[in-house]
């Protein structure tokens, strides 16, 4: 009787060890899931961020890491409120007497100004780890006059890219506003920066919306800042 009690208690040890192991098994799998499908609604509720497979990430890529989801999440937020300031850039153009009298048969010519533009830094974690401290600029545009009456004409193109360590920026658009009686120009890159996010030990690839701003004069300085 002793010996069949002591057979039925290993049983039930047994059973009860490899339920347990089981068991946390299923948490093991489980709780990087669970990781993903919190990162993924935390992306889906930001402006700021896009997740992309980490393996789309070049080499040598910056990685910032967090300790839980809600780390994460918080430098999302902020990221999403500084975006949400106040910009100096308005997508619209002067209405001048100056810009009335250069009529269409005014003789136009064209050039490219290629710009260093030194970036406005960031204290975000995301956005910091891969900002570029400057991007260069190819201003391609048409100008009427010279001299001191020179005055932009039209904005023909602007494209930007980014050297040095960290770099991943990427443009892929721009808008422009013309001020002083057209002989400023206000110019907004649109593009993002790429940046390895590692959560509680899961990784994922981001991609991290961003906006260059500055002000060209013709002529002027070819060092802007944003």
């Amino acid at each position: 009787m002793k010996k069949l009690t002591l057979t039925l208690a290993l049983s039930l040890f047994a059973v009860s060890a490899v339920g347990n192991t089981a068991l946390a098994s299923t948490e093991a799998i489980e709780s990087p899931v669970k990781i993903l499908t919190e990162i993924e609604s935390v992306a889906n509720n930001s402006e700021s961020i896009e997740l992309i497979n980490v393996n789309e990430l070049p080499v040598g890529t910056p990685t910032v890491n967090f300790d839980t989801v809600e780390d994460f999440e918080k430098a999302v937020r902020e990221l999403d409120d500084e975006n949400k300031d106040p910009q100096l850039f308005k997508a619209t153009e002067d209405i001048t007497l100056s810009n009335q009298l250069i009529t269409p048969m005014a003789a136009t010519s064209s050039t490219t100004d290629r710009l260093t533009v030194w970036v406005k830094p960031s204290l975000n974690p995301i956005k910091s780890a891969t900002q570029p401290a400057s991007v260069t600029c190819d201003l391609k545009y048409s100008y009427t006059g010279s001299g001191s009456s020179k005055t932009f004409s039209e904005i023909l193109n602007a494209s930007s890219f980014s050297v040095g360590v960290p770099t991943s920026w990427v443009q892929v658009d721009f808008n422009k506003s013309f001020y002083s009686f057209k002989k400023g120009v206000s110019i907004e890159l649109l593009g993002y920066n790429l940046v390895g996010v590692s959560v509680g030990g899961l990784e994922v690839g981001v991609q991290v919306r961003d906006e260059i701003t500055f002000n060209y004069r013709i002529d002027g300085s070819k060092t802007v800042f944003e």
